[in-house]
């Protein structure tokens, strides 16, 4: 036996002892501070007396401030029998079952179902020992069939993504976004207080009809404050015409009614562009979809005080695509598309990746 797993073993011993008089976490405290004293390294002393290496330096600072007088007591129960103890994988398992928002929700569950009655911060420790974490919730239209989406990617979209990574041929993702100034921009900040932004009167519209190359991630965009109809669509062919003139062009885009009358129809016959349209509620296929949340999350927590700086400050985020922006733009728009044929009933209305 080497010296090393001696003093383990000997350390080990030592602790075993030792915890017939006191709690696991203030035994571990003890060695670790008579370690210390001893001047055995602060690596050294992690391995034998189990606690992490932060804990060890503060005990080497409280040491050597002498100020030691809460080393030795417990705060919080810890080092207490948990009051959920030979529950913990029922609790679990009735929390992965359920949809529970908050840590109080799930203490007020395992009062009502284990008549145990635990704090928020017994329950925090619960989950992180657990692994379970609090996750955004991901959503997917209800009415959108995983199988037709599955067979347009297989059939369709995927083949035209492989030409034109060959540069065979051009692909372009169409759709339009429409910035409500004042609304829907608040998001979350780092700091010690809650803080709070002004917020514009009015509901002024800014609308982007956009379209991203799927090879050079180059975006071409249409823009008004009004609506966005048959007119501005027609509007963006003519540019992708002009743009990619000789070339073939597919432009994937969604079922919108002013996408697919017939003046938007004959017109892209006329110029020789390729409509595909997405299967129904799809825009999960529609990889613009991805910019214009970039964009939005561009906007949010600022203030604009007028509807012409709202405006510019959109514009400025679209131009940053093609350059300041582009590594972003490439890790958002790539071959990898989100289908939902991969996931199993949980409760209700709710569904998890299927193992």
């Amino acid at each position: 036996m080497s010296d090393n797993e001696r003093s383990i073993k000997i350390m080990g011993t030592i602790i075993s002892f030792l915890l017939v008089f006191a709690p696991k976490t203030l035994v571990k405290r003890i060695v670790a501070m008579i370690l210390l004293t001893a001047d055995v390294p602060i690596p050294r002393v992690v391995e034998l007396s189990g606690l992490c290496e932060r804990s060890v330096r503060e005990l080497k600072r409280a040491m050597a401030e002498k100020d030691i007088s809460g080393l030795l007591t417990l705060k919080n129960g810890s080092g207490s029998r948990s009051k959920t103890k030979g529950l913990e994988e029922e609790i679990i398992a009735e929390v992965e079952r359920g949809n529970y928002h908050t840590r109080q929700q799930i203490a007020d569950m395992i009062e009502e179902k284990f008549q145990v009655k635990v704090s928020v911060t017994a329950v925090a420790r619960l989950l992180k020992k657990n692994g379970v974490r609090r996750l955004k919730a991901g959503s997917f239209p209800a009415k959108a069939d995983a199988k037709k989406q599955r067979e347009f990617y297989e059939g369709m979209l995927r083949p035209l993504m492989e030409k034109a990574e060959k540069g065979l041929e051009t692909l372009l993702f169409m759709d339009a976004s429409h910035f409500v100034m004042g609304c829907d921009f608040l998001g979350y900040i780092y700091g010690k207080t809650r803080r709070f932004i002004r917020t514009s009167s009015g509901r002024r519209r800014y609308n982007v009809l956009g379209a991203i190359d799927f090879l050079t991630k180059r975006m071409l965009t249409v823009s008004n404050d009004s609506y966005i109809t048959a007119t501005q669509v027609c509007e963006m062919f003519r540019l992708i015409a002009k743009q990619y003139e000789g070339k073939v062009v597919h432009i994937v885009l969604d079922n919108a009614r002013y996408q697919k009358c017939r003046d938007v129809c004959a017109l892209a016959a006329e110029l020789g562009l390729d409509l595909v349209y997405l299967p129904p509620y799809s825009p999960n296929l529609n990889l613009i979809e991805r910019l214009w949340k970039f964009v939005k999350g561009e906007l949010r927590s600022k203030y604009y005080d007028s509807f012409p700086a709202f405006r510019e400050r959109i514009d400025a985020i679209i131009s940053s695509l093609s350059d300041p922006n582009k590594a972003v733009v490439s890790r958002l728009i790539g071959k990898s598309v989100q289908i939902f044929d991969g996931l199993a009933l949980l409760c209700p209305n709710t569904f998890i990746i299927a193992s």
